[in-house]
């Protein structure tokens, strides 16, 4: 009897396993290609740079430090960055005589005010990004202590790099004046007088990353003017020349290359427009007539102030006055405190004087225009290099776009929205976290559908988003 009672139990027990979900597991696979000696090569956006600032968490979460991680499954090698010893950050802005630093921007709650200073409402607060503890000579020190590890670094990201600062001698010497100094490149510099491409050849790498290119365009239109792009020639010779140098390294190597995002699919540039209309003053009639003579007085006579809705006045690049259009944007930097309370795009209520918006603020619809056409031109010519050279090729451009609707993983939602959206941190630029590892796949994408590999992807989740006060 228990035999039989054994027996029956051995048979559901084979029973049910027979009937238990398998599910095959993922393998990994180089398919011959060489991970072994991985160097990227960019700008802030391969450095690990976040929230307007470079800090020891955003580079380890850098899109080249995940691709080593996830590398390792298929034979990838030891992978090192040039570590900054502070989490508060270490950002930068020139200014005459020297640098001003500051640390990274950090999301507060901090009261909501009217124009006299009293409250808007009882405990009312607004998000706000807040600059802690500027103390110069600190930062400054901390900006330049040794890397707690030792280099040749493979993360060779230097925020602020474009296509020809990729060459330029001594762009970490800050001893030779009246030429280009970079202190993120002199901290990690192998010497004084090396380039930002000799470092990542003289390391011979098998596998590279190359992503330059978005401060040809975003170092302009930052400053509201598309007049500081590259040209078009320029970029595509410095361009070929760092692939080629990649290329002929040493140990013949495989490479993705990743185009530019248009910088219309960045909170930078869309935030404030999807809140306040170029259209938003609002008048009467008695009010109208009272800037008509206002901005008469001051050489503009028959602006057209009208009753109801009016565009906000603008300085123009070339210093004229002009209504906003339908298309202008502003730039996440737009005071908006000043357009509520000192009467900017308007006239200020209290000294009465006409207040056109600067047009550091300002990206016209013809400016944004030439921006666009000239990401296309530069993207062809990464494009044609990735197909010249046999390299992958990461469309960072349109991915970033298809994000303007939303698009959801590992059960979380992400779109382009500021703060809300999980994929730019606080500086409206530059990627979480969460979004540099959604990145991070998008080039294991590339390399396993050019190269026929097999590379596991990053779990999403393991990483943060940004932290609400």
């Amino acid at each position: 009897m228990k035999n039989k009672i054994f027996l029956l139990f051995l048979i559901l027990a084979v029973g049910f396993a027979s009937c238990e979900r398998k599910i095959d597991e993922f393998k990994a696979n180089a398919n011959g290609v060489n991970f072994s000696q991985f160097v990227s090569v960019g700008n802030s956006l391969t450095a690990g740079y976040a929230d307007g600032a470079l800090y020891t968490s955003g580079q380890e979460n850098s899109i080249p430090n995940i691709l080593a991680g996830q590398f390792k499954y298929v034979g990838g090698g030891k992978f090192t960055q040039p570590l900054i010893p502070t989490e508060d950050g270490v950002g930068f802005q020139p200014i005459p005589g020297g640098l001003y630093f500051f640390t990274k921007h950090v999301l507060k709650s901090v009261p909501d005010l009217n124009c006299d200073g009293t409250p808007v409402g009882t405990n009312s607060t607004k998000p706000a990004f807040l600059i802690d503890n500027p103390n110069q000579i600190t930062l400054q020190q901390q900006l330049f202590a040794p890397s707690a590890v030792a280099g040749p670094y493979n993360n060779i990201g230097v925020p602020g790099a474009t296509v020809q600062t990729l060459f330029y001698n001594r762009y970490g010497d800050p001893t030779l004046d009246g030429h280009p100094f970079n202190p993120y490149f002199a901290r990690f510099a192998t010497s004084p007088s090396t380039t930002m491409i000799q470092d990542a050849m003289i390391q011979q790498p098998t596998f590279f990353y190359l992503w330059i290119g978005n401060n040809d365009v975003l170092t302009s239109a930052l400053s509201g003017t598309d007049a500081l792009v590259t040209p078009v020639d320029t970029f595509a010779k410095y361009y070929n020349l760092a692939v080629g140098a990649l290329l002929h390294s040493g140990k013949s190597p495989k490479g993705v290359l990743a185009n530019i995002p248009d910088i219309t699919s960045i909170p930078y540039f869309t935030t404030i427009s999807q809140k306040l209309p170029y259209d938003n003053v609002i008048l009467s009639e008695t009010q109208a007539q009272g800037l008509n003579l206002l901005y008469a007085s001051f050489g503009h006579p028959n602006w057209g102030w009208k009753a109801g809705r009016n565009p906000f006045v603008i300085l123009t690049n070339t210093g004229e006055w002009k209504k906003m259009e339908l298309g202008d944007q502003f730039l996440l930097t737009l005071p908006t405190d000043s357009i509520k309370c000192k009467g900017m795009g308007v006239a200020n209520p209290i000294t009465y004087q006409a207040n056109p918006i600067p047009a550091q603020f300002v990206l016209e619809k013809s400016e944004l225009s030439n921006l666009h056409a000239k990401v296309a031109s530069f993207n062809a010519i990464i494009a044609q290099a990735a197909q010249q050279n046999n390299l992958a090729l990461v469309d960072m451009n349109t991915y970033l776009v298809s994000f303007q609707s939303g698009m959801v993983f590992d059960g979380i939602k992400f779109n382009t929205s500021f703060v809300t959206g999980g994929l730019f941190s606080t500086d409206g630029i530059h990627l979480t976290p969460r979004g540099c590892a959604i990145a991070a796949n998008h080039f294991i994408e590339a390399i396993n559908a050019k190269y026929g590999c097999s590379i596991p992807q990053a779990d999403i989740t393991q990483k943060k988003g940004l932290i609400f006060p």
